[in-house]
């Protein structure tokens, strides 16, 4: 499978995973819930580490001051929703194990922790839909190759 097909099977995968953990402000079970944020965690590693190449040399770039501002700002804002979604993941981890959260910190009340959860997946919401907005062209040119390939 060539690597955009993987990139964008990860991707689609991710987004539908992103929007079922919403489920939960709907009545989804806590244990449901928590098992699609582990596969969107896995999931959101692999886009990462998939996409890392691009990532460092807009990195490298960036540092040597080559980006215009429009590619500086695709970058910031995938670095700060890498952030957002890897404190969400955290969070979640520590909240679906109180055992570990204690041993770690000493803490009994996990409200601070789950304040920060929800915070960072909603904040992670909207970074989320700004970072599929600034790729629309590729996914549409992605479809629109897999479209025609089919016609053919």
């Amino acid at each position: 499978m060539k690597n955009v097909n993987k990139r964008m099977m990860i991707t689609i995968l991710l987004s539908i995973l992103f929007i079922l953990s919403f489920g939960i402000s709907m009545g989804m079970p806590v244990v449901a819930h928590m098992i699609i944020g582990m596969m969107a965690g896995g999931m959101s590693f692999a886009h990462v580490w998939i996409n890392r190449k691009r990532m460092l040399s807009m990195l490298k770039a960036s540092t040597a001051k080559k980006l215009n501002t429009k590619t500086k700002w695709k970058y910031g804002m995938s670095l700060f929703l890498t952030v957002s979604w890897s404190i969400c993941i955290i969070t979640g981890i520590l909240i679906g194990f109180p055992v570990i959260l204690y041993q770690l910190t000493g803490m009994t009340n996990l409200f601070m922790i789950f304040a920060i959860h929800v915070l960072s997946a909603f904040l992670s919401v909207v970074l989320v839909i700004v970072h599929a907005v600034q790729h629309v062209t590729a996914i549409k040119s992605y479809f629109k190759v897999k479209k025609t390939a089919l016609l053919v």
